[in-house]
């Protein structure tokens, strides 16, 4: 029975494992967010993710990849969302110059687990761009990272901006 794992087809234990995952971040934040509400939900949350986001420098050296423009650092950002938190992203790019690279999602994992259990509180805003500044600050600190738009606050998709410093 031990060895079974490889009777699943791998695109089905990525999915498992990607719903699982989302699914219990979203669970215990919204259960964190009903224990002490919203602000300190965030003041929690944003440290955690901003930690995680710092990961990307480990992840772009491990595997050989630039970080010199915008679209470097977007990129890379957009390749290490998908191997950690699944194949449920659905990523472009809008705008890409050296100094400025605008991305969007339409499709996200949190987001749908978001929906599926029926919740109205902003669970990734404070979580995303945390994430975003330090994985801009750790892949190269001449860049920064905005989140300019979120579908849990109400937007078609979400859009970040990654742009060199002034």
């Amino acid at each position: 029975m031990a060895n079974t794992i490889e009777t699943i087809p791998e695109k089905t234990r990525w999915e498992i494992a990607t719903k699982g995952l989302t699914g219990a971040y979203i669970a215990i934040s919204n259960a964190l967010k009903q224990a002490v509400g919203q602000k300190k939900f965030e003041e929690f949350n944003g440290p955690l993710w901003y930690e995680a986001g710092k990961g990307a420098k480990e992840f772009a050296d491990t595997l050989g990849l630039a970080t010199e423009n915008a679209g470097d650092v977007e990129g890379i950002m957009h390749l290490l969302a998908q191997t950690a938190m699944g194949p449920e992203f659905k990523f472009e790019v809008v705008e890409a110059t050296k100094d400025r690279c605008v991305g969007k999602t339409t499709e996200c994992p949190w987001h749908k687990r978001w929906k599926e259990l029926g919740l109205d509180f902003d669970t990734c805003g404070a979580g995303h761009q945390a994430w975003g500044d330090g994985a801009a600050e750790s892949l190269n600190p001449n860049f920064t990272f905005r989140l300019t738009k979120n579908m849990v606050r109400g937007d078609s998709h979400c859009e970040w901006v990654v742009e060199r410093k002034k």
